[in-house]
């Protein structure tokens, strides 16, 4: 399964005395779509600020092509204005263009080192662009800077859990999980940890808790299931896998998990059914070697009258 990575600390900073005057809510998603003229038209009469409160609205549209050249204008006119590097940052961070991130929230860090958010998301770039040993000094540099910004922390803890440093992956997330009780990603990803040093129970309990918190957690619901199936409570874990697909309809992982679980519940037909499903998934997603195994599923049930 693929590891769920880097979380990044979505909070807008504007104009003068950017310093403490975060006025955003975080995100977890983008803002939904919605279309725009192709040309971004910059007014040649707004200074550096006005620019950047232009860009903050951009974002906040969803119009993330027409806030990256707003910000940049913003800097042309400003280049020692660190809230635009950073707005920046974030902007590229969203479209998923990690290296002119990683770019711009250096450009931040370097105009204000204390600045703490800019620090973890730094290290958050970094960690999505498949190098934890970069993020891993960034994101401690956040939380010694800022020692209650738990998402710093949850990042440190991904970052040590891409290291297969299991201790202090999991000592990271239970402080993130101190900071913010209430994060259903930190308890999911406990879980898998947990699970990793042989508690399957534990984990399941874990898995439970996310799902409590996030009742449409498809890696929770397939990790859940999964572990279920390890304890050979087979009919729990077709229910929890179930769920996975319903909230994530191309899960091809969790479609070939389902089968397996069927196999073992006599469900033939169904399982027939989950494999077909996993392989056409696994197909479109270029997982040759998975799709390769769910025919072979499918040729066994198959042949067996």
């Amino acid at each position: 399964m693929k590891p769920f990575l880097g979380v990044f600390a979505w909070v807008f900073v504007v104009s003068l005395g950017y310093a403490g005057a975060a006025i955003a809510q975080p995100r977890d998603k983008p803002p939904q779509k919605v279309r725009f003229q192709q040309q971004i038209v910059v007014p040649p009469n707004e200074n550096a600020d006005q620019l950047l409160e232009r860009g903050n609205a951009y974002v906040r549209l969803g119009n993330l092509e027409g806030a990256v050249v707003i910000f940049r204008a913003a800097i042309k006119k400003n280049p020692e204005l660190t809230a635009a590097h950073y707005n920046l940052g974030l902007a590229y961070a969203q479209e998923g263009k990690l290296k002119e991130a990683i770019h711009s929230f250096q450009r931040a860090t370097r105009l204000d080192p204390k600045f703490a958010v800019a620090f973890s998301n730094l290290g958050a770039a970094q960690l999505q662009s498949g190098d934890p040993n970069q993020a891993i000094p960034n994101l401690q540099r956040a939380v010694r800077l800022d020692p209650k910004l738990s998402v710093a922390y949850y990042n440190l803890g991904l970052a040590f859990k891409e290291k297969k440093d299991l201790k202090n992956a999991i000592a990271n997330l239970n402080q993130a999980l101190k900071l913010n009780p209430q994060a259903p990603e930190t308890i999911y990803n406990l879980g898998l940890l947990i699970q990793t040093q042989g508690d399957v129970q534990k984990a399941i309990a874990y898995y439970a808790k996310a799902l409590q918190l996030n009742p449409a957690y498809a890696e929770a619901y397939y990790n859940l299931g999964a572990a279920l199936l390890i304890q050979g409570e087979t009919e729990k874990a077709i229910g929890q896998l179930r769920n996975a697909v319903k909230f994530r309809k191309d899960y091809a992982e969790a479609l070939y998990t389902l089968g397996v679980a069927q196999v073992k519940a006599g469900q033939k037909p169904d399982a027939i059914d989950s494999f077909v499903q996993a392989q056409a998934f696994f197909t479109q997603q270029k997982n040759t070697q998975w799709a390769q195994q769910s025919e072979r599923q499918l040729q066994r049930l198959r042949s067996v009258p």
